[in-house]
């Protein structure tokens, strides 16, 4: 026993050596060329009245921030490193128990390796995230029920010349995620790759996409395990019919029977392009598995111009009907998108709740409108989104965990060196389980900010904000204002 312990041990050792080496080797062979260094100092203060975010009883704190960071920008040789670190230390007035340091980090780097196609790409970050969000979705390190996420990646890239008569696109990659409080840590690899007849084809078509990802947790023996493998073949015609067969085949080992299914269907399809980007398609296909009957598939892509694509499509995947739509469009001042999209996931702390397995594979569904306007002096933004979450396992005693959220900010500059925002915030929860009662909770968040730059070093920040949460669960609910300032300076 004491040897597979070690044995294990020394193997998670060397995993995680080897790939903070790589992303160090990374940054190294980069600097080569312009390199930019911001670093930063600054500190605030921030009063609130409700330090714990409780219904009763609350306790006011003045939080004291003392903070230091640096921002870089690498270009290199065929190569570029961004990173963006910082630290602060947060002392509390009512209580110096309570007093902590807290960092995060951004990091991203990308070589490519003599002109092979091959390209090196590694990224790093450190962020703290809601411990739970049946408890408190709108934590922060301020009201400190936070926990760390740390999650580093390293790939390797191929991609060929697409003006030749293939078009190759690979990648295989190592992925380390780490959790303070310990849930949800795997090791994971994988791969993928996207195979395409190039330019120079006339006559025929093709496109191959596949995937594998694996996902090992470090603190039992769950793991999950997906592939994805989808084929699309057929003729190219003067007239704008195109004829073609397609096969689409999908397999999720879960951590156990109740979370894992598999699905298989191919079938011959026609497409249909009135210009060059646009098309129509349909097919018909035959379910080789047990969980769909033979279905029709199709989808419409409208794209006029670079600027604006709307896409729509339905199919049928391991869990019925799926469905998939992108309207983008972007000018000079405005840019719009509307996406939904449905996917399986593995070790996911974005919906986590209390005493919820991370670790089981669950559909995952989003919608999000996303628009911004730009003005001579005024920028506007808005947010829409839902977000679902639902468990594969029928005796899980989560089943459904859902969110809505509106999102608004505007921001204007005064003068040169004045500007003022606001945004309000909407968030809608809902957690449905087995045999517990739904709870439902509800999130408002209101904030003004005025930033002024005092020279070109030194930047200051004012405002408010208050939180208000009201739960079906009583105990959970709260009120907090909060008023700070900020100053930074540059080095």
């Amino acid at each position: 026993m004491s040897m597979d312990m070690g044995m294990t041990i020394q193997k998670r050792a060397n995993h995680k050596r080897w790939l903070l080496s790589g992303m160090v080797l990374m940054t190294a062979r980069c600097l080569a060329a312009g390199v930019e260094f911001h670093p930063y100092v600054g500190g605030g203060f921030t009063y609130t009245d409700n330090i714990d975010r409780v219904s009763e009883g609350q306790q006011g704190s003045l939080i004291s921030d003392i903070s230091a960071g640096i921002s870089t920008d690498i270009q290199g040789v065929d190569g570029t490193v961004d990173l963006d670190y910082e630290l602060n230390q947060l002392i509390y007035s009512h209580d110096s128990n309570n007093n902590e340091t807290y960092q995060t980090l951004s990091f991203a780097a990308d070589k490519g390796i003599n002109r092979t196609g091959f390209r090196i790409n590694a990224d790093a970050s450190i962020e703290n995230i809601a411990r739970a969000v049946d408890q408190n979705a709108n934590a922060d390190i301020l009201s400190g029920d936070t926990i760390e996420n740390k999650d580093a990646s390293l790939g390797v890239n191929y991609h060929s010349n697409p003006r030749s008569k293939i078009d190759l696109s690979a990648k295989a990659y190592t992925d380390i995620v780490n959790n303070e409080d310990d849930i949800g840590n795997y090791n994971g690899y994988g791969a993928e790759f996207s195979f395409a007849n190039g330019s120079t084809v006339k006559k025929v078509f093709w496109k191959i996409d596949g995937s594998y990802q694996y996902k090992e947790s470090r603190d039992n023996e769950d793991d999950t395990a997906f592939t994805l493998f989808r084929q699309d073949f057929g003729l190219q015609t003067l007239s704008g019919w195109v004829p073609f067969i397609r096969l689409n085949f999908e397999d999720y080992e879960g951590t156990t029977d109740a979370d894992s299914a598999d699905s298989l269907s191919w079938g011959p399809g026609l497409k249909y392009f009135w210009t060059k980007r646009s098309y129509l398609e349909l097919s018909y296909n035959f379910s080789e598995d047990d969980n769909n009957p033979d279905f029709w598939a199709g989808a419409v892509n409208i794209n006029p111009t670079p600027r604006t694509r709307l896409f729509v499509s339905y199919d049928k995947r391991f869990f019925g009907d799926a469905y998939e739509a992108l309207l983008s469009h972007r000018s000079r001042r405005v840019n719009n998108s509307i996406r939904y999209t449905e996917e399986a996931v593995s070790f996911d702390r974005d919906l986590f709740t209390t005493g919820s397995s991370v670790e089981e594979i669950s559909l995952s569904r989003r919608l999000e409108w996303s628009s911004a306007l730009t003005g001579r002096r005024t920028e506007y933004e808005l947010t829409i989104y839902r977000d679902e979450r639902e468990s594969l396992d029928v005796d899980a005693e989560e089943q459904n965990d859902e969110v809505d959220g509106i999102g608004i900010a505007v921001r204007h500059r005064l003068s040169r060196r004045f500007s003022v925002a606001g945004s309000f915030d909407y968030e809608y929860y809902q957690f449905t389980g087995r045999t517990l009662p739904t709870q439902n909770d509800y999130y408002r968040v209101y904030e003004l900010e005025g930033q002024y730059q005092l020279n070109r070093h030194l930047s200051t920040s004012l405002g408010f904000k208050h939180n208000n949460k009201s739960s079906s669960f009583e105990p959970n609910s709260y009120d907090e204002t909060r008023i700070f300032i900020d100053l930074r300076m540059q080095l």
